[in-house]
């Protein structure tokens, strides 16, 4: 592990060249450029607009005037404190689908406390989508899904303007969403191969059956019932399990349902590995006119897109590059700098893709 010191400078003394020597945040708690990151006339001039004062660059570095360094430990603090609450929940939601595999009821004022005292927090987390994306995931895939959905539901719901009341019933719409799952037999939940048809018809009747334990419970609301019913319909009616269209879909269900495709593509499963964000943006774009909520899909894009910015991924010709500039709308395909220091505009070369995201070493 390679050794540095770290040196606040202020955002006019910082020059081209310089690497990121921690996060950077923006005055509303959006990632501006990751770790490691090399600054360039265009992210200082991005940083300048979004009205970041000064950062930390790796050292010793000339020029610029060295000020006196604040400590960072709150923010590693607040990134481990979000790593246990995570934790924590994973394990309260493992226990509670169990329980409903084999008594078959929802211990809805368990998966409440829940979404307020755990999930809750992590939403108001600056720099959520970040730490979600690196929390460790080494448990059962369905029980880091459902917290993971309810975290974005319920992000998503405050980039789209909903009030605290409706961002809570998101979280829980979230959390619940995949409930089904525990009435479906586990040789097919866990099945690693592909599924026959038959098995896969067992597998999409989870929605319904989701829908069946919550449509009675008082504590929850119409709106979150739908949400778990219907978040595999897609607008061209070519969804599950009703296939209904457009305005039949609650909006609910069409936050979840970005909510739950791009954490299921970026993540580990059983049959699949993960997908990068980078590709996953792109489907989104070439979905969101058809299947998907187009102004749902444009506002968590436009928001997701800042997470990618500085981002070290693995292309598909095996090297290894930065990613520099996002481009227009949702930077599913960035201009990237490679390790040789090549700059790649790939809007313009569709003959290489982004493979992964790479861990960054300090």
């Amino acid at each position: 592990m390679s050794r540095y010191t770290k040196k606040k400078y202020n955002i006019h003394d910082v020059v081209p060249g310089m690497e990121v020597a921690d996060i950077v945040l923006t005055e509303d708690g959006k990632v501006a450029l990751s770790e490691g990151a090399t600054l360039n006339f265009s992210n200082i001039e991005r940083l300048k607009y979004w009205g970041v004062t000064s950062l930390l660059i790796k050292g010793p570095i000339e020029p610029g005037p060295e000020l006196p360094i604040e400590p960072q430990g709150p923010l590693n603090q607040q990134q481990q404190r979000f790593f246990q609450k995570y934790d924590v929940a994973v394990h309260a939601i493992r226990n509670a689908f169990q329980n409903m595999r084999y008594f078959k009821e929802v211990p809805i004022q368990e998966m409440q406390e829940l979404a307020e005292q755990a999930i809750e927090p992590l939403v108001e987390t600056v720099g959520v989508v970040n730490h979600l994306q690196m929390a460790p995931r080494e448990d059962d895939y369905t029980f880091h899904h459902s917290i993971n959905v309810a975290v974005m539901s319920g992000v998503l719901g405050k980039w789209l303007g909903y009030n605290s009341e409706e961002v809570k019933e998101l979280i829980l719409a979230g959390l619940l969403h995949d409930i089904g799952k525990t009435q479906v037999p586990l040789e097919i939940l866990n099945k690693p191969g592909k599924l026959t048809p038959e098995e896969m018809q067992v597998m999409r009747s989870h929605s319904t059956l989701g829908y069946q334990l919550v449509r009675s419970i008082q504590q929850v609301t119409p709106a979150v019932s739908y949400a778990v019913l219907q978040h595999h319909e897609r607008m061209d009616g070519s969804g599950y399990p009703l296939q209904v269209k457009a305005d039949k879909i609650h909006p609910y269900a069409r936050i979840v349902a970005v909510a739950d495709i791009y954490d299921a593509m970026t993540s580990d499963r059983v049959y699949t590995n993960k997908t990068s964000p980078f590709s996953v943006a792109e489907m989104l774009v070439q979905e969101m006119f058809n299947k998907l909520d187009p102004n749902i899909c444009t506002i968590f894009l436009n928001n997701v897109r800042d997470f990618f910015l500085g981002s070290i991924v693995k292309l598909s010709d095996g090297r290894k590059a930065e990613v520099i500039y996002l481009g227009q709308f949702t930077g599913s395909r960035p201009v990237v700098r490679t390790d040789e220091g090549e700059f790649i505009d790939l809007e313009k070369r569709k003959d290489i893709g982004i493979l992964n995201l790479e861990s960054r070493q300090g």
